[in-house]
């Protein structure tokens, strides 16, 4: 595989691999769409997440600002806002969170 100075260089991956890959992404997509949407409609909460995160890495991966950005009445702007308060970067994910970034979330939706 000829790559240009500078460009990663991706493994070779067979068919099987691949579509494990594929898999394991759409997976991955439909989890946190179904998350977003519960806390739309206010069947999951914020809490609810968290546990969530602790025991499923699918869950724990997604960004915090997908995951507020999704909780009733927070549109982007606020959503961006609210990460600057409390001092959270736009790609921090649940995982990556402190725990005092974790308390003010949840004294936020409580």
């Amino acid at each position: 595989m000829a790559t240009r100075r500078g460009e990663p260089v991706l493994p070779e991956m067979t068919d099987e691999q691949r579509a494990a890959a594929l898999e394991r992404a759409q997976l991955a997509r439909r989890t946190r769409a179904e998350i977003k949407a519960l806390l739309q409609t206010g069947s999951l909460t914020f809490a609810d997440v968290l546990d969530r995160a602790a025991e499923d890495d699918l869950v724990a991966g997604t960004r915090v600002k997908a995951i507020v950005g999704a909780m009733p009445g927070m549109g982007k702007i606020t959503t961006i806002r609210l990460l600057e308060e409390i001092g959270i970067a736009e790609n921090r994910t649940l995982r990556g969170m402190t725990p005092r970034q974790t308390k003010e979330l949840l004294e936020r939706f409580s």
